[in-house]
């Protein structure tokens, strides 16, 4: 071979390895370039996957509040027995006023044998709160939803009921088992301040 043609040899040899390394170059290039598309992704995706969690809990939580203060009228009759003395219930077709003093009397184990005579309505009425209270306390525990959805307006019913019926609730509530609805009560012992429920934020 002359040299003419050993020169145009080395001369493809070295383009050779130039479009080589260039391949190569965009290859590693086109990697990373999809990963850090894929790192995008998955970051997207995951934070989509905790904003619609967040919107799950803040639902679900709303539907439990609902069924306690809208949905079951006993539930929130037993509320309204706290706080509002005023208010006129009816009983076989009459319209009755229930004081704080005959919920109290109602809620006294002592007087398990000897009810006031509104006392069956408000054992049931007390029940049915027990029992919804039961139900967040349950989903509180499990995650499912988050305590900052459900503490209003109960951080004003809770701390008001203990305050009003206190030497003769924790006792009823023992005596039935209402263990749930217990441990609901005792969240709000401190008076938390509620903290904005906010559905966008993916804290826990």
């Amino acid at each position: 071979m002359d040299q003419e043609g050993t020169n145009k040899f080395a001369e493809s040899g070295t383009n050779k390895d130039r479009f080589d390394k260039a391949s190569k170059t965009v290859a590693i290039i086109g990697g990373l370039i999809s990963a850090i598309a894929l790192v995008i992704s998955l970051r997207a995706s995951t934070a989509q996957r905790a904003s619609e969690l967040r919107w799950e809990q803040a639902k679900l939580a709303a539907e439990l509040q609902d069924d306690m203060l809208i949905n079951d009228p006993q539930a929130f009759n037993a509320l309204r027995m706290t706080d509002w003395g005023a208010f006129q219930y009816t009983i076989e077709g009459k319209k009755v006023g229930i004081t704080q003093e005959e919920v109290q009397e109602a809620l006294n184990v002592e007087n398990n044998n000897n009810l006031p005579p509104n006392g069956v309505l408000i054992r049931e009425s007390f029940d049915r709160l027990f029992y919804r209270m039961g139900k967040i306390e349950r989903a509180l525990t499990s995650n499912l939803i988050r305590f900052e959805d459900v503490c209003s307006p109960m951080d004003y019913y809770v701390p008001f009921l203990r305050s009003t019926h206190g030497k003769v609730l924790i006792p009823y509530m023992e005596q039935l088992h209402h263990t749930d609805a217990l441990n609901f009560i005792k969240r709000f012992e401190n008076k938390p301040k509620c903290p904005s429920a906010n559905p966008s934020s993916s804290g826990s």
